[in-house]
């Protein structure tokens, strides 16, 4: 299921990006978050030895890329973006005392923020938005199905990442906008 969903999204990618240089972390971000969600999923938790050594991959992988392509202003919207996204996670995690929303989802928040920003500050916002909606709906469901209680502990990182991938795929289709 999972393949399915990251092939569309790679297609989703694609029609955002276009074919250039910078598609090439967008994919690295694609395969790498699709590794964090399986992981987060069997584990429940983001293990440091894909999300630390990745997203510093990444943020140099569309360094280059923003540089060859003439985007720094992109680069520099989208590190703000990484930063803006870990200091909110950051504040959320220190609310709930890493209840329900633990260290490695604060970690998994500089490269959503990154890939998000980099297209414009709406899809960051966007992809906030769609990540607390769809966590919320999801346990709702696990809820009201049984398969979780009210104190039950699920994995917050899948909705992160799908969250950031449909802002991505949405600023393709114009539903985001972005600035010229």
């Amino acid at each position: 299921m999972l393949a399915l969903v990251a092939g569309a999204v790679a297609v989703g990618f694609y029609n955002t990006i276009g074919l250039g240089f910078e598609l090439v972390p967008y994919g690295l971000f694609l395969l790498l978050s699709s590794a964090l969600i399986m992981t987060d999923l069997d584990a429940f938790r983001l293990v440091d030895r894909l999300n630390i050594p990745g997203t510093f991959v990444l943020v140099a992988t569309l360094a280059v890329a923003a540089l060859v392509e003439g985007a720094s202003s992109a680069l520099f919207r989208g590190l703000g973006g990484a930063a803006v996204y870990f200091g909110g996670a950051s504040l959320v995690f220190l609310a709930v005392r890493g209840r329900g929303f633990g260290a490695g989802d604060v970690k998994l928040a500089v490269q959503l923020g990154l890939f998000t920003a980099y297209l414009s500050w709406g899809a960051l916002g966007w992809s906030v938005f769609i990540t607390a909606a769809l966590g919320g709906v999801i346990a709702l469901a696990m809820v009201a199905f049984g398969s979780a209680g009210l104190k039950s502990e699920l994995p917050y990182g899948p909705p992160m990442i799908l969250g950031a991938w449909a802002a991505i795929v949405f600023v393709g289709v114009g539903a985001i906008p972005v600035p010229s």
